[in-house]
C-alpha cells in the first residue's frame, strides 16, 4: 500500500485494493467485503476492497503534529442553549419526548491524512469501534463507543448509548439520563421492529453503566431476529437516521433538528464500518473527525429531554468534544486549549507580565509533576514581546499537549464584591494548581452570576471554610487577617503567598462557624489583586480604608517584583 492510497481499517481488519465505489446498495448483495459511510443526511458509500486482512495492526504512519489553529463552533453557546429551549418548548406541547441537539466545530487543515491523527487516537482514546476510512475525496477517522448495529446472518444487535458524565462524578446517573435511555431504547424496538419477525425485538441488557476514556455512558442493548430474505435496501430503510441521535417521535425531531441547525451534520450522527454478505458491523459516526476541502470537522451534542437544563448539555457537548480534539490539538474561541493541562493567568501593565517568575516557578513545579512541557522562560517572554499592546491585558499562558498563549485587554474595577457561600462541597478549592478544562470553576461563577453573586465561597462537607472559584480570600476576624492553609485544599495563589510574605495575614483554619465573625474580606487574584467583599451570603461587610492599604500595599509589591 502507497501513501495515500485508499484503504478501511476497523478493530484489526484491514482492506485495501480499492474495487469499487457507488451509493447502491443493491451491488452489497452481490457479496465481497464493502466500507460504509453513509451520512445523517442519507447519502450513502459503500466501497468494495479486494484484499481484506484479519488481526491486522493499524498501518504506520508518520507521528501527528498538534493543530495551533482555532476550532469554530457551528452554534454559540447562548445559540445552543436557545435550541435546547426550543426543544423543551416542542417536549412541553407533545410534539417530542426527546431530541438531539448538535453543533459541528471547524478548523481549518492543510495536512495531507487524517491517518496520523487517527494512529495518535487509537493509541491515547481505545475506542471499541474506532474506524477509519480514506476514500477518494473521503476521509474519516472515528473513535466512536456506540454500536449501531452488528449483523451475524438474522440476528442483529443495537446498543444506544444515551446518558453521560465525567469520570470523576461521584453520583449515579440520574433520572434525566436514565429517561433518556429509556426513551431511545423504546425507539429503537420500535425500528427494530419494521426489519425483524414479530415478537423476536427485545432489550437484552438494560442501563449498564460503561467507562470509556474520560466519560462514562449508559448503555442499553436491544436485539432481534431479522425476517428472512429481507435485503440491506429494506434494513438501512428501516432503520435510518440512527434513532439514538436524532430523538423521539423520529419525524418531529428531524424537523427540529432541520430548523435549529444552521450546517448539515454529514457523517457525524451517520453510520460507519463494514458489510460482508449477512454480517456487518456498523458503529454510530459521534467521535467522530472527518476531512473535506482543507477543512476538519468534528460532532458533538447531547441528548434533551424536559429535565435538561442548558448550560448543562452545552457542558456536554463539551466534554465529548475536550478529549479527542485535545489530541488533535487547537483552542476554542474562548482561547482555552482542548485536552488536558496547567494555566497561568497573569495581569499585563503596557505588555509587562506581572509577577511572571512567581507564576511561572508554580507552573513548571506542576508540570514536573504531571510530565508536561514547560518552553524556557525567555522564549515565552518574546512571545509575549510580539502579542497586541493595551494599558492593562489579562493574559493566559497555557501548557498542555502544547504551549499556547493569549491576550485580551482587561479594564480594572474596584468595585466591592458580592459573595455566595456554597456549604457542604466536595471540596473546599481547587487544589494545588490551575488546570484545565475549567469548566467547574466557570460554571459555579455562571451560577453565583445568576444569583446576583459575583463569586463563590466554597466551605467543604467538614465545615472547612476555602476559596472561590478564581481567588483566594483574606478574612479579617476579631481584629486579625487571617487566610486558610493550602491543606484546606486552596490554590497556592501568587497573591495570597506575597500577602503572607509581607505579613498582611497569617494562615489558619477559618471554620463555618465561624462566618458570622467575619468582620471584613478581601479577595485575592493576580488580576483583582485585592479586591473588598461588601457582602458575603446575607451579610453585609465592612469596606473601610483599611482594605484599600492592604491594595495598595500589594500593588506596589507587584509591580516591584514583575518583569520588564
Amino acid at each position: 500500500m502507497q501513501i495515500g492510497d485508499p484503504f478501511f481499517w476497523m478493530d484489526g481488519i484491514l482492506a485495501t485494493d480499492l474495487v469499487e465505489v457507488t451509493e447502491d446498495v443493491s451491488r452489497v448483495q452481490d457479496g465481497g467485503f464493502w466500507a460504509v459511510a453513509i451520512t445523517f443526511e442519507g447519502l450513502r458509500t459503500f466501497a468494495r476492497f479486494a484484499n481484506v486482512q484479519r488481526n491486522q495492526p493499524f498501518p504506520e504512519t508518520l507521528p501527528w503534529t498538534p493543530l495551533k489553529s482555532m476550532w469554530k463552533s457551528s452554534l454559540q453557546r447562548e445559540n445552543y442553549c436557545a435550541y435546547v429551549e426550543e426543544v423543551r418548548s416542542h417536549i412541553a406541547e407533545g410534539t417530542v419526548y426527546q431530541s438531539n441537539a448538535c453543533r459541528v466545530l471547524s478548523t481549518p487543515f492543510a495536512g495531507p491524512s487524517l491517518d496520523a491523527l487517527f494512529a495518535e487516537v487509537l493509541r491515547r482514546n481505545k475506542s471499541p469501534y474506532a474506524t477509519f476510512i480514506r476514500l477518494p475525496g473521503l476521509e474519516i477517522a472515528s473513535a466512536t463507543p456506540e454500536l449501531f448495529l452488528r449483523r451475524t446472518d438474522r440476528e442483529i444487535l443495537t446498543s444506544p448509548i444515551k446518558g453521560s458524565q465525567n469520570l470523576n462524578a461521584r453520583d449515579i446517573f440520574g433520572e434525566k439520563d436514565q429517561s433518556e435511555n429509556i426513551m431511545i431504547v423504546d425507539l429503537m424496538r420500535n425500528d427494530l421492529s419494521r426489519v425483524c419477525e414479530i415478537g423476536t425485538v427485545r432489550v437484552a441488557d438494560f442501563l449498564r453503566s460503561e467507562n470509556h476514556p474520560g466519560i462514562r455512558h449508559l448503555v442499553s442493548d436491544v436485539r432481534g431476529l431479522l425476517r428472512p430474505e429481507i435485503s440491506w435496501n429494506e434494513i438501512l430503510e428501516g432503520l435510518l437516521p440512527p434513532g439514538s441521535v436524532t430523538g423521539t417521535p423520529k419525524h418531529s425531531s428531524l424537523e427540529i433538528i432541520g430548523r435549529c441547525e444552521p450546517v448539515v451534520r454529514e457523517i457525524y450522527c451517520g453510520v460507519v464500518g463494514w458489510i460482508e454478505e449477512s454480517h456487518a458491523l456498523l458503529a454510530l459516526a459521534i467521535r467522530t473527525f472527518w476531512c473535506k476541502s482543507r477543512t476538519l470537522y468534528f460532532g458533538t451534542g447531547a441528548g434533551i429531554t424536559w429535565p435538561s437544563d442548558p448550560h448543562q448539555e452545552w457542558r456536554e457537548t463539551e466534554l465529548k468534544a475536550n478529549r479527542l480534539i485535545g489530541i488533535a490539538g487547537g483552542i476554542d474561541e474562548e482561547g482555552w486549549q482542548y485536552g488536558e493541562g496547567i494555566f497561568e493567568t497573569l495581569l499585563m501593565k503596557e505588555n509587562r507580565p506581572l509577577l511572571f517568575s512567581e507564576h511561572m516557578d508554580r507552573a513548571e513545579a506542576s508540570a514536573k509533576e504531571l510530565g508536561i512541557e514547560v518552553p524556557p522562560r525567555d522564549s515565552i517572554l518574546r512571545a509575549i514581546s510580539y502579542l497586541a499592546r493595551f494599558p492593562l491585558a489579562r493574559l493566559r499562558l497555557s501548557f498542555g499537549t502544547q504551549f499556547s498563549l493569549g491576550v485580551t485587554s482587561y479594564e480594572e474595577d474596584r468595585k466591592p464584591m458580592r459573595v455566595r457561600i456554597l456549604l457542604n462541597q466536595y471540596r473546599a478549592g481547587i487544589g494545588s494548581r490551575k488546570a484545565f478544562p475549567y469548566w467547574e470553576n466557570s460554571d459555579l461563577l455562571r451560577a453565583a452570576r445568576f444569583e446576583g453573586f459575583d463569586e463563590v465561597l466554597l466551605i467543604d462537607e467538614n465545615g472547612a471554610v476555602g476559596e472561590g472559584a478564581t481567588c483566594n480570600y483574606l478574612f479579617k476576624i476579631a481584629g486579625n487577617w487571617v487566610t486558610p492553609p493550602l491543606e484546606a485544599g486552596v490554590l497556592p495563589g501568587v497573591m495570597r503567598a506575597l500577602a503572607l510574605e509581607l505579613g498582611i495575614a497569617k494562615e489558619r483554619v477559618v471554620k463555618a462557624a465561624e462566618l458570622d465573625a467575619i468582620e471584613s474580606m478581601i479577595a485575592l487574584s493576580s488580576l483583582r489583586i485585592a479586591k473588598p467583599v461588601e457582602r458575603l451570603g446575607e451579610r453585609d461587610l465592612l469596606v473601610g480604608p483599611e482594605c484599600e492599604l492592604i491594595y495598595a500595599d500589594l500593588w506596589a509589591a507587584v509591580v516591584a517584583n514583575s518583569v520588564g
